[in-house]
């Protein structure tokens, strides 16, 4: 029989990996010092700088390219490793993340592992969203469309996942609170263009920034700086260390015991071969 424990543990996991990727999802900023990431090296080539006193908002021709890179978005399977680091008061949290997508089938698993020890899995196959919990070895299920946790900084949930000009919409909206500028860059060995925001929402972030590979549109950095206070610096970083695209056959498919949630009374079943 499932203990409440084993039920209570993986709902915990949720919090802390919604917490975490809230934060890089640039909701609010979480702030530290720069870590060196293997493989990344950066190439300064703007195209727009905002003078002093520049409204916010982002240029046209900046605009336009971010939507050109988008439509790559979603046309191909992906594997990407991530680091997660968030500072937000003095407090720190660092996660590693792996993320698998396979659009074609509107399927996509977050695999975290959180410094401390806890890890777990965010599945989605496609028609249920399944909460698994590695300590406990078991696996909520809940309807898709009430999944707590965003696939990604910027998409907030499946529908936006599987729609390029919703991600688009998303990422520019926040953008325009800020002054914008693009680089390109090499990270995780893939060449990147990255899009940076200063001054955003009126100083609530110093400087906001996301980065998509050039040919596939898969994102490879997120973060938000929030302005010093009491010697303090709020910072929030998602980055990609390693990208591909074998996923295997059978990444969606839960890997415990499974807790339906969506019937009136739960009960655990066996996971099927």
């Amino acid at each position: 029989m499932t203990s409440l424990d084993s039920l209570l543990r993986p709902q915990r996991l949720l919090a802390l990996a919604g917490a975490l990727l809230a934060a890089a999802a640039l909701a609010c900023g979480g702030g530290g010092k720069d870590s060196g990431t293997p493989g990344q090296s950066s190439t300064e080539s703007p195209i727009f700088t905002p003078g002093r006193g520049q409204e916010a908002g982002v240029p046209p021709e900046v605009e336009d390219e971010l939507r050109n890179i988008l439509k790559q978005w979603g046309t191909r399977d992906a594997r990407i490793a991530y680091r997660i680091n968030t500072v937000s008061a003095g407090v720190e949290e660092q996660a590693d993340l792996l993320f698998q997508w396979r659009p074609s089938l509107r399927q996509w698993r977050m695999d975290i592992s959180v410094a401390g020890g806890e890890s777990g899995s965010i599945i989605n196959d496609g028609g249920a969203l399944y909460l698994c919990d590695d300590a406990e070895h078991v696996c909520l299920k809940f309807r898709e469309e009430e999944s707590p946790v965003a696939p990604l900084p910027f998409v907030d949930d499946s529908q936006a996942l599987a729609d390029p000009s919703l991600v688009a919409d998303s990422v520019l909206g926040r953008l325009r609170e800020g002054r914008t500028q693009v680089s390109s860059r090499t990270i995780a060995n893939l060449s990147a263009r990255c899009f940076t925001s200063t001054g955003v929402g009126r100083g609530v972030l110093e400087k906001l920034e996301v980065c998509f590979a050039v040919e596939t549109a898969l994102l490879l950095r997120a973060e938000a700086l929030a302005p010093a206070q009491g010697g303090q610096q709020d910072r929030s970083l998602f980055e990609a260390t390693q990208v591909g695209s074998d996923v295997a056959s059978d990444a969606f498919r839960p890997p415990y015991e499974v807790v339906d949630t969506t019937t009136p009374e739960a009960e655990g079943t066996p996971q099927g071969s």
